[in-house]
């Protein structure tokens, strides 16, 4: 789906990957209230028309546009890039929110289940991120979001697939912001830690017990620490003090001793679940 007027845009816009989830739509308010013109994507035709209903009707005033894009798939990447060529859109900044969390030993899940999850939170994140800084107005400012997690601090057994891609955003994201820093384009990668978007990750975060409801921080409240740090030109923002302590107490550590202290808590948390 592709909501345009009968007009050509030859302005700025905000590319929010992701924009139906929880974060994601956070992202699209938070954006919406500080007068951004919005190209908002997700894989849910249905879910994309609700919000763009939602957020055109509070924000009358913005150019918003949807684009159904599911970035595991490298056709539909093409297809997207094509469309804000076609439409002259200028990207002047990319919030990577788009993501997929797959919980539970790894033998659980299905090989395309797997792909699935490093082709959305790796291969697709860093293609688009590629493409749109090839095509970007080089005189002007260009300004990249990428949703990481404080998983990206820890291999966790149970969980590994998505700790991993997460920690492979993290490492990315940062080599990034080196090799672009003389050329007007600000990376800022956030880790936050829960966040009670869907029944699921109540469930998840109330068996955490004290850890999960400490770590957990309201999603607007993610949104606007995150942009605030871009605004700063922060490389890596951790949302929450208990956040931070976690990250912060995790690098004097082996890899291996993190691995089993985290695999002992996400398995006894998956035990209370029944997961």
């Amino acid at each position: 789906m592709i909501k345009t007027e009968d007009f050509k845009f030859d302005t700025d816009f905000t590319l929010i990957t992701g924009a139906c989830g929880g974060l994601g739509k956070a992202f699209v308010t938070k954006c919406a209230e500080n007068s951004e013109n919005l190209l908002l994507t997700g894989t849910s035709e249905k879910k994309l028309s609700a919000l763009y209903n939602e957020i055109s009707e509070r924000f009358n005033n913005l150019k918003i546009l949807t684009y159904v894009c599911d970035l595991a798939n490298r056709e539909n990447r093409k297809g997207l890039l094509e469309f804000i060529s076609k439409e002259k859109i200028t990207i002047t900044r990319l919030i990577n929110n788009a993501g997929v969390i797959i919980e539970g030993d790894i033998d659980r899940f299905s090989d395309e289940e797997i792909e699935n999850a490093i082709q959305v939170n790796c291969i697709g994140t860093v293609d688009l991120t590629k493409k749109l800084l090839k095509v970007r107005d080089r005189t002007r400012k260009f300004e990249i979001l990428t949703v990481s997690s404080i998983a990206s601090s820890y291999p966790i057994p149970h969980m590994a697939v998505y700790a991993a891609t997460k920690s492979f955003l993290v490492s990315m994201m940062t080599a990034l912001s080196v090799e672009y820093k003389n050329e007007r384009v600000v990376f800022t990668t956030v880790c936050p830690g829960g966040m009670a978007t869907t029944q699921a990750m109540k469930d998840s975060i109330k068996s955490m017990g004290i850890g999960g409801k400490l770590s957990t921080i309201p999603v607007s409240k993610v949104a606007e620490g995150s942009l605030k740090a871009l605004k700063r030109k922060k490389k890596i923002y951790v949302p929450g003090l208990f956040n931070k302590f976690l990250v912060f107490i995790s690098k004097p550590f082996t890899k291996s001793f993190l691995a089993r202290q985290s695999g002992r808590i996400y398995r006894k948390s998956q035990k209370k679940r029944n997961f």
